[in-house]
């Protein structure tokens, strides 16, 4: 069973890679995007995959500093825990 899974896995990795794929070669027009000070000329497709990795960091920080404070939390009540027995 577990082959199975890995096997359907590993379809839906290539499904997404290559769909991923049509859509970057679709979209590969020039796009000027201004900056205030300056304006920058680049294809969308790499406007695009800076914004998602740009996400994917804000994800992960957000992510981060929330666990860092709950096991914050966790070692404060474990503390509480041990002083009560």
């Amino acid at each position: 069973m577990a082959l199975f899974s890995k096997i359907i896995l590993i379809f839906v990795f290539l499904l997404i890679a290559a769909i991923a794929l049509v859509f970057s070669l679709l979209n590969f027009q020039p796009i000027e995007i201004n900056l205030y000070f300056t304006s920058i000329q680049l294809p969308l497709v790499v406007a695009l995959t800076i914004e998602l990795f740009a996400g994917i960091a804000i994800g992960f920080f957000a992510a981060f500093f929330k666990i860092f404070r709950l096991k914050a939390q966790y070692a404060k009540l474990n503390k509480q825990l041990d002083k009560s027995k």
